[in-house]
């Protein structure tokens, strides 16, 4: 369905739920995005969403490359 692009900045944010009219009757609290979030960025990550209002989203992430010092 997507998201606004004045959503997009807080859509990591803990508790943040994008308010939408498809998204009245879905539960959640807000806290799946805020724990991939924290998850990724504590590995040396990063994460981020790119978004079209009525044409969907698209998240990605990156982790570093980690060489085995066996």
């Amino acid at each position: 369905m997507g998201i606004k692009a004045e959503d997009l900045p807080r859509l990591f944010e803990r508790y943040n739920r994008v308010e939408h009219s498809q998204t009245q009757y879905i539960s959640g609290f807000g806290i799946s995005l805020y724990l991939s979030a924290e998850i990724i960025k504590r590995h040396g990550g990063r994460i981020w969403a790119e978004s079209e209002l009525g044409n969907g989203s698209v998240f990605y992430f990156t982790l570093p490359q980690t060489v085995s010092g066996s």
